[in-house]
């Protein structure tokens, strides 16, 4: 909600002849408060680059209101990022998309999937890529790759020992 084609004061993609590309991200949308830059993600940007140059103005993603689509009148004011984040939490819900599964021993309720898993799987498929660790701990703006590890990576033993084995050269026994 946060990305702008052309605002200095919020995140935006940008491109640079003869530079990769990189996706900026002000202090001021930052827990440390830290301007910063991280890698434009492939996938990402295949998907801005879908918008006609003469097209990219003002937010990225700009949602309608849903108010409307209930026969209720529609806010004038661009939703808040908190407001899609419940939005996509109750479409993970009425969807029965399960992210972790309740304990009644403990009185855990399931949860269903929310606009954080979407970042959950960025952090995954990077992993699942080979990416460095460094690197997705990078992109997903953590101080330590363990924050990373601890929320985001699941973590696969069988791919941690295929990936040993490609990286040695050993074969399986």
């Amino acid at each position: 909600m946060n990305v702008s084609w052309d605002s200095t004061n919020a995140i935006r993609p940008i491109w640079e002849k003869g530079r990769h590309s990189i996706l900026y991200i002000p202090a001021r949308l930052q827990k440390n408060d830290t301007e910063e830059s991280i890698p434009l993600l492939p996938w990402f940007e295949t998907i801005l680059q879908e918008v006609p140059e003469e097209h990219r103005l003002g937010w990225v993603f700009n949602p309608g209101p849903v108010k409307h689509s209930r026969g209720r009148k529609p806010s004038a004011v661009r939703p808040q990022s908190e407001w899609v984040d419940k939005i996509i939490s109750r479409i993970g819900k009425r969807a029965g998309i399960i992210v972790h599964h309740g304990d009644e021993s403990i009185k855990r309720d399931a949860k269903y999937a929310s606009a954080h898993d979407l970042r959950r799987s960025c952090a995954q498929r990077l992993i699942d890529a080979e990416v460095p660790p460094v690197l997705v701990q990078g992109i997903m703006r953590h101080a330590s790759f363990e924050t990373t590890k601890k929320h985001y990576v699941a973590g696969d033993v069988q791919k941690d020992a295929q990936s040993l084995r490609l990286h040695i050269g050993t074969e399986n026994p």
